[in-house]
């Protein structure tokens, strides 16, 4: 289970009424075994108080997270900046053998001023160090991976089926889901789990936003025969206000959209997925998925004129089936991945 705390004063995405600077600018992660003494919650909140003024007036964008006993925290900006925030940290008596496990110029993948999560998992302290340090160890001999896929390894480690390396160089095919109406994608991976008999992984973002105080998050991993896997990630509507949804938009082969037979719920719910699309600077494949009778010429002239692709997984019989959409579905994942 995560819970994740934001900037409470904007969820418009980009944040703060200002566009997202698309030139290359600093980013850096680092981990640290937390010294926190009392609750980890508090004291992130503490945190946040005092980055988003400071963050903001350095042109610094920062998500902080809390595993394992370990902070692990992504800095994007300019590189003057990261660097001095670096030194604080280092003096920081919270924080203990700090580790940089990427620093790279590049775009920008944070949307917000800062995001911060707890991350509760069953694994030991011990075996996310070694992660951290396995990490290190690839970055300091050149063989790094991108920042987004330095902060996915650590904060959800895939089962064994689908390996580690093949997920942070991007060969495996990740899909976001969402609903139109009521909650049919989670509907949909929590039969896909029990047909393929797989463990669905239940994670709830809890911000202090007000329009996303609490955003479930839940996904599936599934083999491929001729892919390293394939991750289906089903988020919230509301979840499009909340700043990591919108830092690993980029990464998505497809996003999903379970349509129900109110047209104006499936319109009003792909405005607001193409409004966000058009800051990333990775544009997904839009996939309408449902009855036939639910689509319309008006759902692909929009997204066509956004500039990205429309694919329609139809299903055929009734849409309350489980199977039929799912294999209907599973056609169009195919044929992208």
């Amino acid at each position: 289970m995560s819970s994740v705390l934001q900037d409470p004063d904007n969820t418009n995405w980009p944040d703060s009424g200002s566009e997202l600077s698309r030139q290359e600018l600093g980013r850096l992660i680092y981990a640290s075994i937390c010294q926190v003494d009392g609750p980890v919650l508090d004291e992130m909140r503490r945190i946040r108080d005092h980055a988003v003024v400071n963050n903001q007036a350095h042109n610094l964008r920062v998500a902080l997270m809390h595993r394992c006993g370990w902070f692990v925290e992504w800095i994007e900006g300019p590189p003057d900046g990261i660097r001095a925030l670096l030194e604080r940290v280092a003096l920081d008596p919270r924080h203990r053998s700090l580790r940089v496990v990427h620093e790279s110029v590049g775009k920008p993948r944070l949307f917000k001023p800062w995001i911060g999560s707890i991350a509760q998992t069953t694994e030991t302290t011990g075996e996310f160090a070694r992660r951290v340090m396995a990490l290190q160890e690839r970055h300091q001999k050149g063989k790094g991976y991108e920042p987004a896929s330095v902060w996915r390894c650590l904060c959800s480690p895939l089962p064994g089926h689908v390996e580690v390396a093949a997920a942070n160089d991007g060969s495996y095919q990740r899909v976001m889901m969402m609903s139109a109406a009521r909650t049919d994608a989670f509907d949909l991976l929590r039969w896909l789990s029990a047909h393929e008999q797989r463990a669905v992984v239940h994670r709830r973002f809890a911000g202090a936003a007000r329009d996303a105080l609490d955003v479930e998050s839940d996904y599936l991993d599934l083999p491929q025969q001729a892919a390293a896997g394939r991750r289906l990630i089903v988020n919230a509507r509301k979840g499009l206000a909340m700043g990591m949804t919108h830092a690993f938009l980029p990464d998505y082969a497809a996003v999903v959209i379970l349509l129900d037979a109110d047209a104006e719920r499936n319109e009003h719910l792909l405005d607001r997925l193409l409004t966000a699309c058009q800051h990333v600077h990775h544009q997904p494949v839009i996939v309408g998925l449902g009855a036939d009778s639910w689509f319309s010429d008006s759902l692909r002239s929009a997204t066509e004129a956004r500039g990205l692709r429309w694919h329609e997984a139809r299903a055929v019989g009734p849409s309350s089936d489980m199977a039929t959409l799912w294999w209907a579905l599973k056609r169009i994942l195919d044929a992208l991945s």
